[in-house]
């Protein structure tokens, strides 16, 4: 059995990461590829972090991937939550949330009562009329982009108004095969995937999973089958499937033992990187965060207490919080906000920080300032 230190795990995910070497503008939907997607519950998130990995990168060349040229979509991926990926394997993604649902592109099941954000309890829908509503869905989007209103309205009229607060209230119980079209200032926009993407094609389910599985062991090995799970979509994927999907590839996975913690990568893929120093500014919900999973060996325990004590890290744990990176462990928390034509960075990192990891830190900082187009204020408390 091979054996590895966690440095050289972090150097492994750093550099498969792109937060090592950093990629070149043409390089953006490979990127974007190689990471699983990019988590974009927070459109400002998704595209810093697509900043830090892409050299010469701006906002503006991100939304015209998305909008323009479509070679990246936005849409309900991993864990159900939003995320960006190259747009012709929209598909993949979708197939391998399938296999883990257990149920067909065309599969309805009914749905649960439900209480909304607000607190109204929303009857539960049978199974047909799920299935009326998902065809009413994808009706009123034929050749059309509308507003959220606008599709709630829309399927009103073809099904009725029964489910119309429902709709309203939490139109992601039909969102799961649609994607996300331009917005219309802060108001988000749906369209089908098949007539959005250029040459839609289906995905077999199982193959898709397992593709999405070598995808992870690949960038964030080495790792457990729970360790997928939880990345993946802890709900919806039992921990004996998990064990099962590591099981059914084989000799194709290899086991590896890091300090005394076994995890597997795919059969061959061994080799680390020299770790090299590095400092980053990492979003919240960066898919650096999301994919290290032994978050023992990421976060330190002076880094834990000021995750708890912060508004979003004491119920999100790391992943809500903004994070300074050092040579891939957490070295602290940052904020940024704007304020007109500048943007403040106020960083508090837990330990001093040396003369090359300051400035790495204006480094990053002017980064930020280039991407967003506003200049960088960089306040270290």
């Amino acid at each position: 059995m091979v054996s590895a230190t966690w440095d050289e795990v972090r150097a492994r995910r750093l550099a498969r990461s792109s937060l090592a070497d950093r990629a070149n503008a043409d390089g953006l939907v490979e990127v974007v590829r190689d990471l699983g997607g990019i988590h974009a519950q927070v459109q400002a998130s998704a595209e810093l972090q697509l900043a830090t990995r892409v050299d010469g990168l701006t906002q503006k060349d991100v939304r015209e991937e998305l909008w323009e040229r479509r070679r990246l979509v936005k849409a309900w991926t991993l864990r159900g939550t939003l995320h960006l990926h190259p747009a012709g394997e929209l598909a993949l993604w979708y197939a391998a949330r399938r296999a883990v649902a257990g149920v067909g592109p065309d599969d309805d099941g009914g749905l649960d009562a439900w209480r909304d954000p607000a607190g109204v309890l929303h009857p539960p829908l049978g199974r047909d009329e799920v299935r009326a509503i998902r065809a009413a869905v994808w009706d009123a989007l034929d050749g059309k982009c509308l507003l959220r209103d606008e599709l709630a309205a829309a399927v009103v009229k073809r099904v009725g108004p029964g489910p119309e607060q429902r709709l309203r209230s939490g139109f992601a119980f039909f969102l799961a095969e649609l994607c996300q079209g331009p917005p219309q200032g802060a108001k988000v926009t749906f369209v089908r995937p098949d007539q959005w993407i250029d040459g839609w094609q289906e995905v077999d389910e199982k193959h898709a999973l397992l593709e999405t599985c070598r995808r992870f062991l690949h960038t964030y090995g080495p790792a457990r089958p729970v360790d997928f799970r939880e990345w993946f979509s802890s709900r919806a994927l039992a921990a004996a499937e998990a064990r099962a999907l590591f099981e059914s590839f084989g000799d194709e996975l290899e086991e590896v033992d890091v300090e005394g913690h076994r995890a597997y990568v795919l059969a061959g893929d061994t080799a680390s990187p020299v770790a090299r120093p590095s400092l980053r500014l990492l979003p919240e919900y960066d898919v650096y965060i999301m994919g290290f999973r032994e978050r023992d060996q990421l976060v330190p325990e002076a880094v834990r207490e000021q995750i708890a004590a912060h508004r979003r890290g004491r119920y999100e744990g790391p992943a809500g919080v903004r994070l300074v990176v050092v040579d891939g462990v957490a070295a602290g928390v940052w904020e940024r906000k704007k304020r007109g034509k500048r943007i403040e960075l106020r960083v508090t990192p837990a330990q001093r920080l040396t003369r090359p990891q300051r400035a790495e830190l204006d480094e990053e900082a002017a980064r930020i300032g280039e991407f967003t187009g506003l200049e960088p204020n960089l306040v270290v408390a």
